[in-house]
């Protein structure tokens, strides 16, 4: 009779969303100015592309001339202060899946009742000079994420389990957290870890597990922005097994699969003629189940259908 084992692969497919935030430019603190002058902002720079905008509580912003960033990646416009356009004429034009969040004692402004000031995301008029002035808080476009994960992933190392993960882009990210859980239910933090803030650039990040459970155990991934607000961007399943033939250690690559995926078993004993592959995505729902046989590389190898 044959011998196999079952390994349980939870397959996280995660929608990347096209941002390049880094830096965050705020109005001066002192008043404010024109849009397109660097003496207006903090630090001293016309904004641009890739960066977080804000108009800080007492501070106008005067768009005197056009402010075209259409061919930018997306643009954050943050007003709590006032966004001004004193004459007639100047249009501010924003990229695709741009955001403007209008706090709370934030104003658009515009002289008279004419149509020639205006504002565009994705070449899409939201808010024309014609229309009455308008107090915060408005929302204007699609919030983005907090981060941008690009993989989340285990390896066992030894008698630990190191988790590691990586960003793409990061927005007001103040801190991860790593939960694991026995039963995929229950979840206890085992560690805090600093975010990055505001970066448009890979952040590679990792935490060891030192007192791993023996079986089955899950880690979920938690990220918390600097007003407190969280969300769980990342979870997987890890098998942490110790015999007399040593621990087997599992790898499945790319991580997030798409496509075509490979489960490397190099590192597992040989005692086993078969494998039985389970994989279920983030709602434990079954979408592969297949048995098969093991070989001298131990690699295996096998393709998702999209649909």
């Amino acid at each position: 009779m044959k011998k196999f084992f079952t390994i349980i692969i939870f397959l996280i497919i995660f929608t990347l969303p096209k941002l390049g935030l880094s830096t965050l430019i705020s109005s001066n603190g002192t008043g404010g100015g024109d849009w397109n002058s660097a003496a207006s902002w903090n630090p001293a720079a016309i904004p641009g592309c890739y960066d977080t905008i804000a108009i800080l509580p007492g501070d106008s912003i005067h768009v005197r001339a056009q402010v075209d960033l259409e061919a930018c990646p997306p643009i954050v416009l943050i007003i709590a202060g006032v966004l001004n356009f004193p004459d007639n004429g100047p249009k501010l034009k924003l990229p695709c899946d741009s955001y403007i969040n209008g706090l709370p004692g934030g104003w658009i402004s515009a002289p008279g009742d004419d149509n020639s000031n205006k504002i565009s995301i994705c070449s899409i008029w939201i808010w024309e000079s014609k229309e009455a002035d308008l107090p915060g808080p408005f929302e204007f476009g699609i919030a983005p994420l907090p981060i941008t994960l690009i993989s989340f992933k285990a390896e066992i190392d030894n008698t630990s389990i190191k988790l590691v993960w990586k960003t793409a882009a990061e927005l007001n990210n103040d801190f991860f957290t790593v939960e694991r859980s026995q039963n995929g239910i229950n979840f206890v933090n085992i560690a805090d870890i600093p975010g990055s803030g505001n970066s448009s650039v890979v952040q590679d990040y990792e935490q060891y597990d030192d007192s791993p459970l023996i079986g089955t155990a899950y880690y979920r991934l938690k990220q918390t922005d600097f007003d407190g607000q969280y969300e769980y961007v990342g979870l997987l399943a890890v098998n942490f097994n110790q015999n007399d033939e040593g621990i087997c250690t599992l790898h499945v690559y790319p991580n997030p699969c798409v496509g075509s995926c490979t489960i490397d078993l190099k590192d597992c004993p040989l005692a086993y003629d078969q494998v039985d592959i389970e994989l279920y995505d983030a709602l434990g729902k079954k979408i592969v189940n297949r048995i098969a046989p093991t070989s001298k590389s131990q690699d295996i190898s096998f393709h998702l259908n999209a649909s």
